[in-house]
């Protein structure tokens, strides 16, 4: 029988480097579920087309639960200083911290204030996992290739410092970055996940700039 370690070395082997993401249900278990990491926000999304902003995803927990609905429409964000009204405007108007907007639900024009607060993170399970890693390692960076730089183990928990690199399909550029992933295993399989990805490294190589927000 394979030590825990092993099988994180397997995984990473078969499923990224060989992409055999057809494998997924050897290394991962039904219940598997990746944890996302926390972040301070408003817990919605919205569709941007044409030039209308649509609600299409609460969080649940979220300081907006409770108050916007998904197929909402975005019309208008305020603060204590102004408003942004045009469909351009909006996107700078939600950068802020503690807001009010207005939103058209049916026939009906409604008002909420909002502020950000802590939420949890995504809880991505089995399936959606499997699915946006097919997308990832054969479309987005078909030719990556993982190497594990240091891998521990304590009961069932395992920790490995993995090392990309790969050339984005799209953008045609290279990058190397770095992830922990902590995992835990039950029955020779991954249960549960968490990684934490050096987004920074990984964003800037693609050639994103990271702009300051306004004051």
């Amino acid at each position: 029988m394979k030590s825990n370690v092993e099988i994180i070395q397997d995984t990473i082997e078969q499923i990224v480097n060989q992409k055999k993401i057809d494998c997924w249900d050897q290394y991962f278990s039904t219940d598997y579920i990746a944890r996302g990491a926390p972040f301070i926000g408003m817990g919605f999304f919205r569709e941007s087309s044409g030039n209308q902003h649509i609600i299409n995803m609460i969080i649940p927990g979220s300081p907006v639960e409770g108050k916007l609905q998904v197929g909402d429409e975005l019309l208008w964000v305020e603060d204590e200083r102004q408003r942004w009204a045009t469909y351009e405007e909006i996107e700078q108007g939600l950068r802020g911290r503690k807001y009010k907007v207005g939103v058209r639900r049916g026939n009906q024009m409604l008002e909420y204030n909002l502020t950000k607060d802590l939420l949890r993170g995504f809880d991505t399970h089995t399936e959606q996992a499997k699915s946006e890693m097919r997308e990832f390692i054969t479309k987005e960076f078909p030719n990556l290739y993982a190497t594990i730089q240091l891998i521990l183990a304590d009961g069932d928990m395992v920790v490995c410092l993995l090392e990309y690199r790969g050339t984005h399909a799209t953008f045609e550029r290279e990058a190397v970055w770095r992830e922990a992933w902590f995992v835990r295993l039950s029955e020779g399989k991954i249960v549960e996940g968490w990684p934490v990805t050096d987004l920074d490294a990984y964003f800037r190589q693609l050639g994103y700039q990271l702009t300051p927000p306004s004051v």
